[in-house]
């Protein structure tokens, strides 16, 4: 069963978001790229993964901060290719509209 999801709705992708089930496997999904599976999932059974969240960086693509049921917190890059270069396209655009403005 599913526990936990996170919709990003942000800069990484509009159609990237996250999807954690009570035997702590943690699923990336980008609806962009396809609908009838998850673009990978990540087991965290001998963890105990507790819960998630994203961070978005300056440049790059999505980090997830996992916090384990023993207290500790590990990062978690995210594939650039799993956001479909939509992080690069801003960030060019960033830097354009810093040039020119």
């Amino acid at each position: 069963a599913v526990v936990s999801t996170q919709s990003t709705g942000s800069r990484a992708s509009s159609t990237l978001f996250y999807a954690m089930d009570s035997a702590s496997k943690l699923y990336i999904w980008d609806l962009g790229e396809r609908d009838s599976a998850p673009l990978t999932t990540e087991n965290y059974e001998g963890r105990g993964l507790l819960s998630f969240t994203e961070l978005l960086p300056s440049v790059g693509p999505p980090v997830l901060i996992l916090t384990y049921k023993d207290g500790s917190l590990a990062a978690h890059n995210v594939k650039k290719s799993a956001v479909r270069g939509e992080v690069d396209n801003i960030t060019k655009l960033e830097t354009y509209l810093a040039t020119v403005l």
